[in-house]
């Protein structure tokens, strides 16, 4: 008999800090003097006032510090500009003299950015609180029952075969709070850390033949992992990231995920595709799929596959950030994904608000839009103690052994929808 689990697969664990550069500049007061070449000192001073507005430099956007020593100034450079030029212009015996002009800019970087990470020496965090909905509806359609408790008495069979016939739903819910921490190992390089806390439950529910729904649930800090992170392309119209990770997953796998991104800035956008490759090696166990296993010995569980040791996930997508204002951003991603079993199309969308330099929340949802799951034939596993004799439907003969202790059924099913939603809160914090 094949050991079975509940196999949740996290891949891009390690959504790591972002970052954009915004430049908010206020023109500062202006001081214009007038003055003839006849010896008559006309004098007369005019005030512009200061005007808002929003620009973009694509030359500061992830600037490199001019030497390794001023790292720190990379933020306080930008806070304070002074810009001190004269210019002379002679026209009708007038002499125009524009004296010292004093600018200032603050410079913004936000942390939800996706190619953010942080400088030498510095720290990120990033705490995702969410909750997670999978639903799949499903149709029993056959299986084989394996009478386990022996010897079978005679005019019973061991094995017995059946049309079942049934449907009913399964459901994954998750509460998770994960934290991703950075440190800086150089201003291009960071370190990760990641560990993830799961409130998991698993049920299996309305049932055609009205039969009561079987749940199981479980919970702690199940996923540990570390990576590094290597922002390789930045300049004024460019930007490239590449990581590797390695995860593990409590009693269900260890992983490996790369991916590699890169984008395009324009103004205060950025627009980036992405790759994403995971491997998964199977800790316990040769099946995964969804399982409930319950307090009375009985379990169940409807296999994605079966005799399987390693499993590969590919994604490839691509997504655009976009800094509204000096605290708002927006965000959003569509991702393609071969999952192994089955392909999924995935959306989702953020919006977010940074007060300041330290700081940033964000609040994120997404949803499968296409699954190709829909149709397909998986095998399921149904464990009993004290089963149900098997009735033959047309001369109601009972098949089984009636007093068996043990029951064991394999048989088929088919997934007839499949769909999964996540909502949730990022709080970012670099310091």
């Amino acid at each position: 008999m094949k050991k079975s689990m509940l196999v949740l697969i996290l891949l891009g664990l390690m959504p790591v800090l972002g970052a954009g550069a915004y430049e908010y500049r206020k023109e500062s007061s202006q001081y214009t003097t007038t003055r003839s070449s006849d010896g008559y000192k006309k004098s007369r001073t005019v005030r512009k006032t200061g005007s808002y507005h929003n620009t973009i430099n694509n030359n500061f956007y992830y600037a490199q510090p001019s030497q390794p020593s001023n790292r720190s100034q990379m933020y306080r450079d930008y806070d304070s500009e002074y810009v001190s030029r004269e210019t002379i212009v002679e026209k009708d015996d007038s002499v125009l003299q524009i004296r010292p002009e004093r600018s200032s800019q603050e410079r913004k970087y936000f942390l939800a950015h996706p190619f953010f990470q942080p400088l030498q020496s510095r720290f990120g965090s990033v705490t995702d609180v969410s909750y997670a909905n999978g639903n799949m509806d499903f149709s029993l359609l056959d299986g084989t029952f394996y009478d386990l408790d022996k010897p079978v008495p005679a005019g019973y069979n061991d094995a017995v075969y059946a049309d079942i016939n049934l449907k009913g739903e399964s459901s994954v819910k998750q509460f998770l709070v994960k934290e991703d921490f950075s440190l800086g190992l150089s201003d291009t390089l960071a370190l990760i850390l990641m560990a993830q806390y799961d409130s998991t439950k698993v049920k299996f529910d309305n049932w055609s033949s009205g039969e009561k729904g079987s749940s199981s649930s479980n919970s702690g800090v199940n996923v540990f992992g570390i990576g590094l992170q290597n922002r390789f392309i930045d300049n004024g119209e460019w930007i490239a990231m590449f990581s590797g990770f390695f995860q593990h997953q409590k009693d269900t796998a260890n992983s490996f995920i790369f991916d590699i991104k890169g984008g395009y800035k324009i103004d205060r956008t950025t627009v980036y595709g992405l790759a994403r490759l995971g491997y998964s090696n199977l800790t316990d166990g040769d099946v995964y799929g969804v399982k409930v296993d319950e307090d009375t010995g009985d379990y169940m569980v409807l296999t994605y596959k079966t005799d399987v040791k390693d499993i590969v996930n590919v994604e490839v997508g691509g997504g655009v950030f976009s800094v509204l204002d000096k605290t708002i951003y927006l965000g959003g991603e569509m991702l393609y994904g071969h999952y192994d079993w089955h392909n999924q199309l995935n959306i989702k969308g953020t919006i977010g608000f940074q007060p300041r330099e330290s700081f940033a929340l964000s609040l994120y949802a997404s949803t499968s839009l296409y699954d190709s799951a829909k149709g397909k034939i998986n095998q399921f596993i149904n464990y009993d103690v004290d089963p149900a004799p098997v009735v033959d439907p047309e001369t109601e003969n009972v098949l089984t052994n009636p007093d068996s202790r043990l029951g064991y059924t394999v048989g088929n099913y088919e997934v007839n929808k499949y769909n999964e939603w996540k909502i949730g809160v990022q709080l970012i914090a670099y310091f």
